[in-house]
């Protein structure tokens, strides 16, 4: 779960793209996280967020997310 909403148009879903060595990508519903990718672990690159809604993508600052699916 996560409270973020897009900066732009404030819609709950967007999707998360986090980048280690390999990205995992997550789906995001009304706030709900839910696992859309595996991989291996490694050394985390980077987050970018995209709006479903809007289009808007974006980089998070301090985010935080559960994964409930």
């Amino acid at each position: 779960m996560t409270d973020k909403k897009c900066p732009k148009c404030g819609s709950r879903n967007f999707q998360i793209v986090d980048y280690y060595t390999r990205p995992y990508i997550y789906e995001v519903e009304d706030g709900k996280v839910m696992a859309d990718g595996i991989g291996e672990e490694s050394d985390h690159v980077k987050t970018t967020c995209v709006c479903r809604g809007c289009g808007h993508e974006w980089h998070p600052k301090k985010f935080e997310y559960t994964i409930d699916e």
